[in-house]
């Protein structure tokens, strides 16, 4: 018989079944199709020395104007800044306390096996399990060292008034201790890893259903995301489900830590709550899902005397005022009216503050008049509601100024298709808006308005905040039965893995599914969490759509997170506390110094046969055709020469539906009875003998060793008809 030649139809197909699929692939994991040919997947290496804290939810690269490449990394307990191979904890402070003369806030045991652990006493401390807090100003307690307390624990709350912090040290003795004048500074609280149903007392709305009945439906407590963006140097991020919006400075020593937006100098009527920030093409730092813009005033109060040296006015009340830093003020009634206005101050004593005059003057006011304090914090949420800061003309993006004026270009409007906006991503030269049940369009309109909304689809939706991913001016993303792009139009992408991938996707952990690109080779990749009888609360599978072959193929991988490559040379990905540069290599690089792994990669297609079953075929010898270029030929840890290699297995079955079980990738039994001949295959191997006998036939070719990435070609194969079926 002569040779025929093994050619397949790109890409994985799980949605018909395996003989049903003959001619193409059906099962794989870690392989990519180029050119139609599969592949396997480049390695990675950890980028970073230090470990994060919890499980990564956002990664966001950028650079400054000095040049420094940045990341951006929050997890579900801290937030970060890459600089070089460092992790830098700029995790907002929510609350600090300073203890007095009289405290001595640090207890500590003598018990077997606690002597490190510390008792800490702040009366209404606000913490819960898993908090952190910094502590400075601390001297040596009973053993355990000043240089020991003065550092960021992670706390186990016993009441409100106490929490305990496990130290390096060993306690000599038992008792309080630790000085006076101690700071403890909290940051803001952490997030659940992932989502949780509950179906108890407490679970749901009040009143959903009778009294002392359980709950039908479960109430979701989400995962905690942070979503992220830079202005200039700087980085703005805000927490999901109504979280408040932050601000990083960039300092090139990474010795800050964010603050809340609206404490910096000259921000107003910043929104309390929302559910995702970012920078429209424009400028304009859009919040999508916001608390709604309120202005209430107090009643005016008496001033006894205004005076000032140059710009800066200083006013005197007759009683304590009651203000803070950062707030609003307007003065009115006053002779000199260069000193009326909304003004923000500086608080220098309890009945004295400062604020800027808009012109210089020293006059002090021959009549004070009264001053009404500008209260912008009362808005409700709107989950349907969008709000944009001002863009100066002249200075850029006023991420801090929210206030509506004439004279600025700050605004909102109102979402109508849906109940709820779930998340917003920027494409071509227009922002989308997505609702639980429709797609919006805003674009710039450069009139009074500044934006307009357009409704694209009332028909569609996505998985979750960040199951989106927008390459060549197309935005593609997930949704909850059906993956679409967007390219001017919405379409549905038609998926032979369909059925497979939302059969077996893990709902209630939607929130992180987490979508990006892979410009190099054409693909969009989304990662998800495994359903099924045992399912999985952390990412571990990925499915990927290459846009350019049209074609389909997915795998197992732990990746929470994902930038593609661009300011970064490789693309970025999380997983267990490291970042990971992709495509770098061959295998699983592991933690930086720690030994590289194999990774084990596999392709097998579906079954074929002759004349539609009527023969049994008997296989004799196969050709392979097998490319290992980029292999590594020498053990990057031993030195020891490596010759990579893959191995062949060729499968022959007499049913489809036979008993014998074996697994694919993800777990999912498949019944094959199936007799199987193997080779191991580099690249000198000209040929392999084999003899299998069946009606059916698959190939499979897999790796598992360390340096090796192959490509597979057009193998060849003797297989000739063998009698008729008994």
């Amino acid at each position: 018989m002569p040779l025929s030649k093994l050619k397949f139809r790109p890409g994985i197909n799980r949605d018909r079944t395996d003989l049903a699929q003959m001619g193409g692939w059906y099962d794989g994991n870690l392989v990519r199709f180029r050119e139609g040919y599969p592949e396997k997947l480049g390695g990675w290496q950890a980028e970073t020395f230090d470990r994060y804290v919890g499980e990564a939810t956002k990664l966001f690269v950028y650079s400054t104007a000095d040049g420094a490449e940045l990341a951006g990394l929050a997890t579900t307990k801290k937030v970060y800044v890459r600089g070089g191979t460092s992790l830098y904890d700029i995790t907002p402070i929510r609350a600090t306390f300073v203890s007095t003369a009289t405290d001595n806030c640090f207890t500590t045991n003598t018990t077997a096996g606690t002597e490190g652990q510390v008792l800490v006493t702040i009366v209404g401390h606000g913490a819960t399990t898993g908090d952190f807090v910094t502590f400075s100003g601390a001297v040596t307690t009973n053993g355990i060292t000043a240089a020991q307390l003065n550092l960021n624990f992670e706390v186990t709350v016993l009441t409100s008034d106490t929490f305990t912090i496990q130290t390096a040290g060993t306690a000599t003795s038992a008792g309080t201790g630790g000085g006076t004048g101690i700071t403890a500074a909290f940051e803001i609280n952490i997030g659940a890893d992932s989502s949780v149903a509950g179906y108890g007392w407490g679970a749901g709305t009040w009143s959903r259903r009778a009294w002392g009945s359980g709950a039908t439906v479960p109430a979701i407590v989400t995962v905690r995301l942070i979503f992220m963006d830079n202005f200039n140097n700087d980085l703005i991020f805000n927490l999901n489900n109504e979280g408040q919006i932050f601000f990083w400075e960039y300092d090139a020593a990474f010795s800050n830590r964010a603050v809340l937006l609206s404490s910096i100098a000259g921000a107003i009527a910043v929104p309390q709550k929302t559910e995702k920030t970012l920078f429209a093409p424009t400028g304009d730092v859009l919040g999508v899902g916001a608390s709604e813009y309120c202005q209430t005033s107090t009643a005016g109060a008496a001033i006894r005397s205004i005076t000032s040296t140059s710009t800066t006015a200083t006013v005197t009340t007759g009683s304590a005022h009651g203000l803070s830093t950062g707030d609003y003020v307007v003065l009115s009634g006053q002779t000199t009216t260069a000193y009326s206005g909304e003004y923000q101050i500086t608080v220098t004593s309890t009945t004295t503050f400062t604020y800027t005059l808009l012109a210089s003057t020293t006059s002090p006011a021959s009549v004070a008049g009264t001053y009404a304090v500008q209260d912008y914090s009362g808005g409700a949420f709107n989950p349907m509601l969008i709000r944009w800061a001002d863009v100066n003309a002249d200075v850029g993006p006023k991420p801090e100024v929210w206030k509506p004026q004439l004279a600025n270009t700050a605004g909102f409007l109102f979402v109508k298709e849906g109940s709820k906006i779930i998340t917003g991503a920027n494409v071509r030269q227009e922002t989308l808006v997505w609702t639980n049940t429709s797609l919006s369009t805003i674009q710039f309109l450069g009139t009074a308005e500044v934006f307009s909304l357009q409704l694209l689809s009332s028909d569609t939706n996505i998985m979750g905040p960040n199951a989106f991913a927008s390459v060549n001016n197309n935005m593609y993303w997930m949704g909850t039965d059906n993956f679409f792009v967007y390219d001017g139009r919405v379409n549905v992408l038609k998926c032979p893995l369909l059925r497979y991938v939302f059969n077996d996707i893990n709902r209630e952990q939607a929130q992180l599914v987490y979508g990006g690109t892979n410009k190099e080779f054409n693909e969009v990749i989304w990662f998800y969490c495994s359903g099924g009888a045992a399912p999985s609360t952390t990412i571990d599978r990925y499915v990927i759509y290459n846009y350019r072959d049209d074609v389909w193929y997915y795998g197992q991988l732990n990746r929470t997170t994902w930038v593609d490559a661009g300011i970064n040379t490789f693309p970025l990905a999380t997983s267990g506390g490291y970042i990971y540069s992709h495509e770098n290599g061959p295998n699983d690089g592991q933690p930086l110094g720690a030994a590289p792994l194999a990774i084990n990669s596999f392709i097998e297609s579906a079954f074929m046969d002759i004349d539609e079953g009527e023969f049994y075929m008997l296989t004799k010898r196969v050709i392979p055709d097998v490319d290992f270029a980029t292999s590594e030929t020498v053990d990057p840890v031993t030195g020891a020469t490596l010759t990579p290699a893959v191995d062949m297995q060729v499968a022959v079955t007499k049913f489809p539906g036979a008993a014998t079980s074996t697994t694919d990738v993800a777990g999912t039994t498949l019944t094959r009875g199936v007799t199987t001949s193997s080779a191991t295959i580099d690249q000198y191997t000209n040929q392999v003998f084999i003899r299998a006998r069946g009606r059916q036939m698959n190939f499979k070719i897999s790796s598992n060793t360390v340096g090796t990435q192959w490509q597979l070609g057009d193998a060849r194969v003797d297989a000739q008809p063998d009698g008729l079926r008994g």
